[in-house]
Parts: structure tokens; sequence; C-alpha cells
């Protein structure tokens, strides 16, 4: 059991990674070890730790972020650091560079 109101099972199956991945990701997010966790993963066990968290609020997340019927993951987490953090991108500046390296091929 992560916290009291799921599981790793659970989360294993709501995301897709299989349970030693995910004990893996937990005991580097328990270290502060975040470097090779996926942003979508961190911010799982952020909501996770939260004292208040529900079981709905977490198969919520995980259903919206994970359940991306033909969106791949490293789009989706690419899609989830520009939402989260589009006040500290440019946004027009990586959306001309994304089309510079199709026009380039």
């Amino acid at each position: 059991m992560i916290n009291k109101v799921i599981t790793i099972t659970e989360l294993a199956s709501l995301t897709g990674k299989s349970r030693p991945t995910l004990y893996k990701y937990w005991t580097n997010y328990s270290e502060n070890k975040k470097g090779d966790i996926p942003f979508s993963i961190i911010k799982l066990f952020d909501l996770v730790n939260k004292d208040n968290a529900s079981k709905k609020e977490i198969v919520n997340y995980c259903k919206s972020t994970f359940s991306k019927v033909n969106v791949d993951m490293d789009i989706q987490e690419i899609i989830n650091l520009l939402t989260d953090n589009k006040d500290k991108v440019d946004l027009k500046a990586i959306k001309k560079a994304i089309k510079e390296v199709i026009k380039n091929g």
C-alpha cells in the first residue's frame, strides 16, 4: 500500500506501469531523487502524498493522464509540462522550433 486509500497494485493498473517500476519510482521519490521519474508520475505521487487525497481524486488523475488513447506517453508528459509551466516558458518560441524541426525533417 502506498497510502491509506490506494495500493501499488491499483496504481500499476491505472498507470500501465509495473509494480517494480512504481516501487523504484516511489523509493526515489521518497528520497527526493526525482531525476529519472516521469513528470506525470511525480505529479501522481504528489497527489498520493496529500493528506486529504481521495481515491476518487487519484483515480481521476490517472484516468485523465495515463488513459489517453493513441497518445504517446512522452507527448503527454510534454503537454503536462507545458500546461503546468506555461507562464515560465516561451510557448511561441517552442512552437516555432517544433515547426522548424518538422520543416527541415
